[in-house]
């Protein structure tokens, strides 16, 4: 006989835990209280924002699943953003939380939240848990769903009285889904249809995306684009997939990214898209995004096909499975030769950001610091003018070097992030880099930091002001630029940077 929150943990062991992050409270005590000898260990934050972007950290920086947990009303509420980020980036996530006594469920009780409701547009599978003997099986079925083809948040909301309650256990179980019914398309079909689609081609380009990186495909994708020999640009969450000194990689795409990038992307006629789900940072006004291309686009969710630009070539699938596919295709293929496009789409005449930038105290800082950390570098960046700046000048070839809040872009994500990842890996040196506004909003788990003895650096890009925010009066955030948007701060601004030495 085990009480429940005991065959919660026992639950959880099985599903590989062995780090969580949490704050607790009267709903989710039990749980706390049968924490000693399970296994897991668990780490208090100041705050469950804090916690939720710490197990984000986690699960970014290793595959692996993060596991945040609070209690009810408030507790719950506080990891609201860090869902909706997980969903945006696809992390996988499970959120524990607690709940009022089953009995009061429904009664305005105290710290009664309906976290289920709450969260059901920003989560992949929630549940509220009903008996004690449905605790295995759904967090069984949370765990599938949350690694499962996109990867996302999962939210498990469980009743007080469950966690105290008991019964007998026999073990945890495994989830075992519908088989889903047969693609009908011929293995490898799609292949004929890109390489015909690469035939006619005169300059074709790839774009990489994260879903490179979440499906564990970075090697092979490195193996078919030094076949391809085609220009290639990564979105932000897509850096670090594509090895930055391969002669064809003209760095990030979108409205902050390289001039390279940028005009490589508007003159192709064939854009291959690898795990990406084409969003406006990238496309800007979708109707002049790629003009002349025709689109293959590779996701593992139907769900982003179509949604921002018509594609011409759907494949849907893992991207671990696809490319081996793709590649044994080519091999009996004979392609055109596109070393005039190359020259044109690499040239060192677009080889570099606009050269304005480079003399900015704080880009030129970057390059420096980035030279100098060593190859195990974790760098997160925050949100805002030094995130850009950041995601310009990195330069890893480090699959799952670089983490920052991309879609929803959470100020306030990198310091609790940081503290998940340098947990994870303890011997890799982890380099948060943060602006003073973003800094100030999770400021609190610096207490963390210390109480954990972590050894992270931090790196404040303090122009007092939220730079951001600051530089859309100047900037049009729906207008494409042909080059990096970035740099183009205001006069006064440049002023303020040259002469203060928080620059």
């Amino acid at each position: 006989m085990l009480k429940g929150a005991e065959i919660f943990l026992q639950c959880l062991r099985a599903e590989g835990v062995d780090l969580m992050f949490g704050y607790p409270g009267g709903a989710i005590m039990p749980l706390y209280d049968a924490l000693e000898g399970s296994g897991i260990r668990h780490v208090l934050t100041r705050h469950e924002q804090g916690a939720v972007f710490a197990a984000e950290g986690h699960a970014r920086a290793t595959g692996k699943v993060g596991v945040a947990v609070a209690t009810s009303g408030p507790g719950a509420t506080n990891l609201v953003t860090g869902i909706a980020d997980a969903k945006m980036d696809s992390v996988p996530l499970v959120c524990i939380t607690g709940q009022v006594r089953s009995t009061l469920i429904g009664t305005d009780a105290f710290q009664e939240t309906d976290v289920f409701g709450l969260t059901l547009s920003l989560t992949k599978w929630s549940r509220l848990v009903r008996s004690i003997e449905e605790i295995p099986t759904v967090i069984a079925e949370g765990f599938y769903w949350a690694r499962e083809g996109r990867p996302g948040p999962v939210v498990i909301d469980i009743p007080t009285d469950f966690l105290k309650a008991k019964m007998e256990f026999s073990g945890p179980v495994k989830f075992t889904p519908t088989p889903k019914a047969a693609n009908g398309k011929a293995e490898g079909a799609f292949a004929d249809s890109v390489v015909s689609l690469l035939q006619r081609a005169q300059r074709p380009v790839a774009l990489i995306g994260a879903g490179a990186k979440l499906s564990g495909a970075v090697s092979e994708l490195r193996q078919l684009l030094d076949e391809l020999n085609i220009p290639t640009f990564a979105t932000v969450h897509g850096l670090g997939a594509v090895e930055p000194a391969a002669p064809y990689y003209l760095g990030m795409v979108g409205m902050h990214g390289t001039r390279a990038a940028n005009m490589a992307l508007h003159e192709n006629d064939l854009l291959l898209v690898f795990g990406a789900r084409l969003d406006d940072r990238v496309t800007g006004d979708p109707s002049r995004f790629a003009p002349n291309a025709k689109i293959v686009h590779f996701e593992i969710d139907p769900a982003q096909l179509d949604r921002v630009r018509v594609c011409e070539l759907p494949v849907i699938g893992d991207l671990a499975q696809i490319i081996p596919v793709f590649h044994e295709g080519l091999k009996e293929a004979s392609l055109p030769d596109w070393s005039a496009w190359r020259a044109v789409a690499c040239g060192e005449d677009r080889a570099e950001l606009d050269p304005r930038g480079l003399s900015q105290p704080t880009i030129r800082f970057l390059d420096e610091l980035f030279g100098r950390l060593p190859e195990n570098s974790v760098v997160l960046a925050d949100v805002g003018q030094h995130q850009m700046w950041a995601a310009q000048r990195y330069r890893s070839a480090l699959p799952r070097g670089f983490i920052t809040s991309g879609g929803l872009g959470s100020m306030g994500f990198a310091l609790p992030a940081a503290v998940g990842v340098q947990l994870s890996k303890p011997d890799a040196t982890v380099l948060c880099v943060s602006g003073d506004g973003g800094f100030q909003m999770n400021i609190q788990e610096l207490a963390t930091v210390r109480r954990l003895n972590l050894p992270i650096k931090l790196v404040i890009v303090d122009n007092k002001y939220l730079g951001m925010v600051r530089q859309c009066s100047f900037i049009s955030a729906t207008t494409p630029r042909p080059i990096s948007a970035t740099i183009r701060i205001s006069s006064k601004l440049r002023r303020h940077t040259a002469s203060t030495p928080h620059a």
